[in-house]
């Protein structure tokens, strides 16, 4: 199945509060963004907020549960404990750049 033909996650994401997504960029904005850029280019995560100048490179993306209101997430399938997460009406799929550190 093609990313255009799954629906799941137009529509698991048009559920949540329009408010927790405001400025967000989509994968396919962030392709646009990265299009021209080198490919040999290292891709770094800066922390948000007022944790200051903390930037790691990204080891990691993976698909998972974003709890906007809560900043935390969850696996796609099984986590560590056997226990699979049951989408709820606030949770957004996304991907999940993970940093070094």
């Amino acid at each position: 199945m093609s990313p255009d033909e799954n629906t799941y996650v137009r529509d698991q994401n048009a559920r949540v509060d329009p408010m927790l997504t405001y400025g967000t960029i989509t994968v396919a904005g962030l392709r646009d963004i990265l299009a021209d850029l080198p490919d040999d280019a290292v891709v770094v995560v800066a922390r948000d907020g007022s944790g200051g100048d903390r930037c790691s490179p990204l080891a990691d993306v993976e698909e998972g549960w974003y709890f906007a209101a809560a900043g935390e997430s969850a696996p796609l399938g099984r986590d560590g404990d056997g226990n699979v997460h049951e989408p709820g009406p606030g949770d957004l799929y996304a991907v999940l750049l993970r940093p070094t550190h």
